[in-house]
């Protein structure tokens, strides 16, 4: 090589004297031409090149193809189905060749093991893709990549191509992956005329028979100066609310309010139907202008336990009020004679039972109540042995009832056992108590000296004797306006006007203060500067308790009009209001399943009468589809989760499902619950019409990746042995196998020659 470097370097310094160049040009010449004669004598030595590339076949590749319905949207430029956009990429071109795959695809199946997969609610494998339907309901992508990511932990992935319009169920933050994702966006963003429904809830007001409030968000675009229509279609068909709206803007937002008050209680499946008055076709898709809703009317009534240590007035118009109220079913305990000390002599031989009871049962006088018992009446109890000994001493006695009313009655009535019970019936099982004021109640009862004042929201005064104050008026405080239940009028004015007709009351129970955490409601005042608590109320474990310190409510009655009774409706809304959240014994919850997951989770929580988690009872689930089919399930309690049962029900069709829990006790006693739910995922899928551009650039930038436009697929896959990829393999060539050392050589001699022929030397 030496040797043939030197007789080259003489002969070009030879050749060269006998030019006449310039002394540039003719250096610039020799150096071209010296390159040339240095660069083919040190390849004739046969050096080595070293490096990496890639093995064909041996890392993977996974293309990942959209399935679902929201391809069959057209374009508003093409008048096409994105669908069609899609399908000319996953076919060849020659047409003839059936089966044939595009050419992208071929040279990717050169050099990777490639996958293919669909995609909707999961990622699906699939053998060919030129056959996709779009018939999937919901668009999970984060959801598929993560599952691909996962399927493919242990094994060389170089990258996932994703053919999609970007709209998805679930949010870029799930992404879990770090294989590089590689997005082709299918469909063109541009404005259209679409009317959606965006939103929808449904709100439950316990308060008297107010209807229920349904809210729809809508959005309108493109349809400026055009109206729009909203339909509330009930069960059977026929049209309850239509709301009509001008839109002003290309892009504007509505939010409709219906009400409805079904006349049944229970399940019922509601729908709203929306249109804009445009041409027939012009619409981007109707599938997002219906939406069915779960209203849920309630079920059986709420019972209330009513304990007074003397027949009174605040009972009769209490009673007045609830007993046409379908929710609130009052049982009252009413001591109408207190415990007598029990005398060895008789008013006749033999006799042992309360005088006051003569005569009403000869046969059981033996069973009627004795001198040393108290005398009770009980109204409105469902069976004959209810509240037969007085007030509750278990908890299967006492946990029927959802709130306690308790009114003029001594704390001496209650023995420890019973207070405990109490305790436990509104921080374990979650009831109301409410305790209103009266010539023996709170500190006049002696409440102060038993554990009872723990449950109290209010502080007893430090008075060994405290006053009953007389003549004072009732006010809302701050807190007390934002309370629904103790609100009766929409307007200010009319509430202002309430308050002011209400009369001033004679006697009130006084109280220092309410305690921390607790809400004082409302307040009696005697002057301006004189106040005292009147309502306070507060949590307590599960349940709550309210003390009502005015100890004649019912003279409001008395004052008021006859024809509109305020006071009915406060105590219809006070004990709504205190029994609305109570706990269930068996409590039926449906969740509908979420990104990642399948189907629809049915969970039923078992208590015993005794409010124990009961893990031995046994479920069973009748669930009743669209189609009116029923399907029949066991729900299987949970390890971990003491009186949790579950099962996993994979809906069908769209539209609602009705779920009946039928809970069975090891005594073969049975209690039965019902709920529902709505299935519809193309609310998610046509939430978002427009191809979602900045969700397919925030995945390419998250993982690493890049866009890839339609026209540059095959660039895109002919450039894909140029990166970084999982396995790559060392290679050792001659360097004279490589094509640019030839083209070097080439154009040093090229450029020599060129240099000659410019200044017409040979």
């Amino acid at each position: 090589m030496l040797a043939a470097m030197v007789g080259g370097l003489v002969l070009l310094v030879y050749a060269y004297r006998s030019l006449t160049l310039k002394r540039s040009l003719s250096g610039a010449a020799a150096t071209l031409k010296l390159l040339a004669i240095a660069i083919l004598s040190i390849a004739l030595t046969e050096p080595l090149w070293s490096g990496v590339r890639m093995t064909p076949g041996t890392n993977l590749f996974a293309v990942l193809v959209d399935d679902s319905q929201s391809l069959q949207i057209k374009d508003p430029k093409s008048k096409k189905p994105r669908s069609d956009q899609l399908q000319q990429l996953l076919t060849a071109t020659d047409k003839q060749q059936k089966d044939a795959q595009p050419g992208w695809m071929i040279d990717l199946e050169q050099n990777f093991s490639v996958r293919k997969y669909s995609l909707d609610s999961h990622a699906h494998a699939r053998s060919d893709l030129a056959h996709l339907e779009f018939t999937g309901t919901s668009s999970h992508l984060v959801t598929s990549l993560n599952e691909l990511n996962q399927r493919f932990q242990k094994l060389p992935l170089a990258g996932i191509l994703v053919l999609t319009d970007g709209i998805s169920a679930d949010e870029v933050s799930q992404l879990e992956t770090s294989v590089p994702i590689y997005p082709v966006p299918i469909g063109q963003a541009a404005p259209a005329t679409d009317l959606a429904i965006t939103n929808t809830s449904v709100s439950y007001s316990p308060f008297e028979d107010a209807p229920i409030r349904i809210l729809a968000d809508l959005s309108a675009t493109q349809c400026q100066q055009k109206q729009i229509t909203a339909q509330l279609i009930a069960p059977a068909g026929e049209v309850v609310e239509t709301i009509t709206r001008e839109v002003s803007q290309p892009e504007q937002q509505f939010q409709l309010r219906f009400q409805v008050k079904p006349e049944e209680t229970g399940i019922a499946f509601y729908q709203i139907k929306t249109s804009v008055n445009v041409p027939e076709g012009s619409e981007l898709t109707l599938a997002n202008n219906r939406r069915t809703l779960k209203v849920d009317r309630g079920r059986k009534a709420h019972r209330v336990l009513y304990v007074s240590g003397r027949p009174n007035w605040e009972f009769k118009f209490l009673r007045r009020a609830i007993q046409e109220d379908e929710h609130i079913q009052l049982v009252g305990l009413i001591r109408i004679a207190r415990k007598e000390t029990k005398f060895d002599f008789r008013s006749r031989d033999g006799e042992e039972g309360n005088a006051l009871y003569r005569g009403f049962d000869e046969h059981n006088e033996k069973d009627l109540e004795r001198y040393d018992q108290p005398v009770f009446v009980r109204i409105n109890t469902q069976s004959p042995d209810e509240l037969k000994d007085g007030f509750p001493k278990t908890e299967a006695e006492l946990f029927q009832y959802e709130t306690v009313i308790i009114d003029d009655l001594e704390a001496a009535f209650f023995s420890h056992d019973q207070i405990e019970l109490l305790t436990r019936f509104v921080s374990e099982r979650g009831g109301g108590l409410v305790m209103l004021g009266g010539q023996e109640s709170f500190q006049q009862g002696g409440y102060d000296k038993t554990d009872f004042q723990r449950l109290l929201p209010v502080y007893f005064s430090h008075s060994s004797e405290p006053k009953l104050a007389t003549d004072v008026q009732f006010e809302l405080t701050r807190d007390g306006w934002l309370q629904p239940w103790l609100r009766h009028h929409k307007q200010e004015q009319d509430e202002q006007k309430r308050l002011a007709e209400m009369p001033a009351f004679k006697t009130i129970n006084r109280v220092d203060s309410t305690k921390p955490g607790a809400i004082l409601a409302a307040e009696a005042k005697s002057s301006p500067r004189s106040a005292v608590p009147a309502i306070a109320s507060q949590r307590y474990g599960l349940g709550r308790v309210t003390a009502i310190t005015i100890g004649d409510l019912w003279r409001w009655r008395l004052k008021e009009d006859s024809q509109d009774p305020q006071l009915y409706k406060a105590w219809r809304q006070m004990l709504r209001w205190m029994t609305t959240d109570v706990l269930e014994p068996v409590t039926l919850q449906v969740a509908e399943a979420e990104a990642g997951q399948s189907g629809t989770k049915i969970k039923v929580l078992v208590r015993d009468p005794e409010f124990q988690k009961r893990s031995d009872y046994q479920v069973t689930l009748k669930i009743k589809t669209p189609e009116q089919e029923t399907i029949e399930l066991v729900a299987d309690p949970v390890a971990d989760q003491p009186g949790e049962y579950q099962a996993l029900y994979l809906p069908g069709k769209s539209g609602g499902y009705t779920v009946a829990a039928t809970v069975t006790a090891p005594d073969r006693k049975t209690k039965t619950i019902s709920s529902g739910w709505v299935h519809a995922p193309e609310s998610r899928e046509f939430r978002s019409v427009q191809p979602d551009l900045a969700l397919l650039e925030q995945l390419a930038k998250d993982s690493q990746g890049e866009i890839v436009p339609a026209a540059r697929l095959q660039q895109f896959v002919n450039s894909l042995d140029q990166r970084d990829l999982p396995v790559m393999e060392e290679s050792v060539t001659p360097l004279w196998h490589h094509p640019w050392v030839l083209v070097l050589v080439l154009g040093c001699l090229f450029g020599e020659w060129s240099l000659r022929r410019w200044k017409g030397l040979p």
